[in-house]
């Protein structure tokens, strides 16, 4: 993990994160990304960043554990766990004082 004093590669030069690609399930006939048990529910704000040059090393993954309950994993080797969170909320409707 990054020290305190040590700068993430996001925070240094930067990083780029692209969507993990879904593969195709046959049994189920869907689209689906394997994490790992971690997200136990179907949601359009799961998620798995992964860096443009390694697709199968996953940087951030982010998930529905049930309802109103989600999970973070994240490798603070590229993230501090601002940057992390930070990426995450994101996916939360942007009127997010507008409840």
């Amino acid at each position: 993990p990054a020290k305190a004093s040590e700068k993430t590669p996001a925070e240094d030069d930067g990083i780029l994160l692209e969507n993990k690609l879904p593969r195709w399930h046959e049994l189920l006939q869907c689209w689906c990304l394997d994490f790992g048990g971690r997200v136990k529910q179907a949601s359009v704000k799961n998620m798995q960043l992964v860096g443009k040059d390694d697709p199968d090393e996953i940087i951030l993954q982010f998930g529905k554990v049930e309802q109103d309950v989600f999970t973070m994993d994240f490798k603070p080797k590229y993230l501090s766990p601002k940057q992390a969170f930070s990426v995450c909320l994101s996916s939360f409707d942007s009127k997010l004082s507008c409840f």
